[in-house]
């Protein structure tokens, strides 16, 4: 233990006087925060004919512990327990944009706290999983309502489950005012490679809407060091999502498609980029469908993926590009930046220089989400 550094939880962090400024005029944003769901949302929220199994969402009002219950069963993840979640700007907004101004951070996009748990009711009960993300896409967009010009919003998009709806759904997200949805990277019973799954790709290219995939609390191991082992499988989760992607043809079929790959780091892209070519050249002859051009070239084209403190990733952005790059704090998890973002966001200023860091840092978040 005398030879780890411990990371402090985020809300005991401190965040310096002196947090980095960048330069006039550069803009930070984070691509990759996070915003606590309401108490009982889905409980007062749900229509009537869902209310008998509405999964409860609550704090404890003394220990601040965040709980996710359906049918009585506890879906709070095993062994994380508080972490994170006693960040007031978690659920506080005032609070949230005061821990932005200390780190001068201009934009924030916000993904949801706790709605990635309700994944595992989708085979049980897939009407009530969509009604449910309904009822979190119509709260969201509003709560962060007064700080639009900070807080951007991410949908979820349940369309997997009915391709069919996604223009509807899409049109309706539209118009509440959202810029980006997300969608769960390996729901049960969806396979993005299928055909069916085409009015989802149509749809968010009709609506100039990015798609996200971002990482979830997957607990696939049990035991002894099972808490490491699932945090460190989670959050390492992209390369056969991209490969499934990129080699079904879909960014054939549809050029425009933007895709987020969201808190997976980027030193992964550097290695897919490289090793899914030589997939292609050396399969080419038996893969179908036939792809136009090589996994890289969908990658720069299409994909970008954010990171939080990923120097191997910086180091390799001759590869991943720099245009493909969203830096995030994460706010609030473990595993942040928050308190001493500043120092990180100056690191990857030095390392790729001012017109990179520029696109890295700040540049592409404004580009896509429309700060």
């Amino acid at each position: 233990m005398d030879n780890i550094d411990i990371i402090l939880p985020p809300a005991q962090r401190v965040v310096p006087d002196d947090s980095w400024t960048p330069p006039e005029g550069f803009k930070l944003i984070s691509a990759d925060d996070h915003l606590l769901e309401m108490d009982h949302l889905f409980e007062e929220r749900l229509p009537a004919k869902f209310q008998a199994n509405a999964p409860r969402v609550w704090r404890d009002p003394e220990t601040r512990h965040v709980h996710v219950e359906y049918k009585g069963q506890s879906f709070d993840p095993p062994g994380i327990g508080t972490i994170g979640h006693e960040c007031e700007g978690f659920y506080d907004l005032d609070a949230r944009v005061a821990a932005m101004d200390s780190e001068n951070i201009a934009g924030s996009v916000l993904y949801h706290g706790q709605l990635q748990s309700l994944n595992r009711i989708i085979a049980d009960d897939p009407e009530l999983y969509i009604a449910c993300m309904d009822v979190y896409n119509e709260w969201a967009v509003e709560h962060v309502k007064r700080y639009s010009d900070r807080l951007v919003a991410t949908a979820l998009l349940p369309s997997f489950l009915r391709p069919e709806t996604a223009r509807d759904q899409m049109q309706k997200l539209k118009q509440l005012g959202y810029r980006n949805v997300q969608m769960p990277s390996y729901p049960p019973g969806a396979r993005y490679n299928s055909r069916e799954m085409d009015p989802i790709w149509a749809a968010a290219c009709e609506f100039d809407m990015p798609l996200a995939f971002h990482v979830t609390a997957t607990m696939q191991f049990s035991g002894w060091g099972s808490l490491g082992a699932n945090v460190a499988r989670n959050m390492s989760p992209f390369r056969p999502l991209i490969g499934q992607l990129i080699f079904s043809g879909m960014f054939d079929r549809y050029p425009e498609l933007t895709v987020v790959f969201a808190e997976g780091g980027i030193a992964w892209a550097a290695d897919a980029c490289h090793s899914l070519d030589k997939v292609c050249r050396a399969y080419y002859s038996i893969i179908k469908p036939k792809l136009e051009h090589l996994p890289s070239y969908y990658w720069k084209k299409n994909c970008l993926a954010t990171f939080m403190d990923d120097p191997v990733g910086v180091q390799c952005m001759n590869w991943i590009g720099a245009d493909n790059a969203m830096w995030s704090i994460d706010y609030p998890h473990p595993e942040s930046v928050y308190g001493h973002a500043g120092d990180v966001a100056k690191s990857v200023y030095d390392a790729l220089g001012p017109a990179d860091a520029a696109k890295v840092l700040g540049g592409n978040a404004a580009r896509l989400y429309g700060f």
